[in-house]
């Protein structure tokens, strides 16, 4: 699957963005909560992220970075910058109370916490409305730049990313994914199942 993010001078602009939807729910049946993402390039300075997931009460026990917040209700966004040089991505995955989990590594096994790194953080928030949570991760030039080594992105760069709604340990378990996974058992953490994502 493919999908164009666009480049704007402020945050405000987010609205430019198209919006992509969450429908591929896979391995379980029974819950498919409607999500909406959406992502823009603010020029010079990072990505800002926004996720929207149409879900009443959330689960969301976890509090603390890094914690196993899949076991709540979750929403996710995994991503690699540099797919064509690197091959490692960064799971950026957070609940309704904003506690964020994020590493990057090449697969499922030997992560790195970017909390662990000496490098410009990723920021989220997280709030929740009276049929829905939402949640807006902005993610700095600078980290990307520590992680990647890309100081500059340009109309027409691509780069790799899948976007998920899931909740392990919530009433009704499901897994949800803007691209299709083609596996017989859930996994989000394969790369070889991230979409195009192009800027425009």
């Amino acid at each position: 699957m493919r999908a164009e993010m666009p480049i704007v001078k402020r945050p405000e602009e987010l609205d430019k963005a198209p919006v992509l939807r969450i429908e591929n729910y896979l391995w379980l049946e029974g819950y498919t909560p409607e999500v909406t993402a959406r992502g823009v390039y603010v020029e010079n300075k990072g990505f800002l992220i926004a996720m929207k997931c149409l879900e009443k009460f959330p689960k969301a026990v976890y509090t603390d970075r890094d914690s196993p917040v899949c076991r709540d209700s979750c929403m996710e966004f995994f991503v690699n910058f540099s797919p064509e040089t690197d091959g490692r991505y960064i799971n950026f995955e957070a609940n309704a109370r904003g506690a964020l989990h994020c590493k990057i590594g090449p697969g499922r096994g030997n992560r790195v916490p970017l909390a662990s790194l000496d490098i410009p953080q990723p920021e989220l928030t997280a709030w929740v409305e009276e049929d829905s949570w939402s949640i807006r991760l902005f993610v700095p030039l600078g980290c990307i730049a520590a992680l990647y080594g890309r100081t500059e992105f340009h109309r027409g760069d691509r780069f790799r990313a899948n976007f998920y709604k899931c909740g392990d340990e919530t009433e009704t378990p499901h897994y949800g994914a803007w691209n299709f996974i083609d596996l017989p058992s859930p996994d989000f953490h394969r790369p070889e199942f991230f979409g195009e994502i192009e800027l425009t």
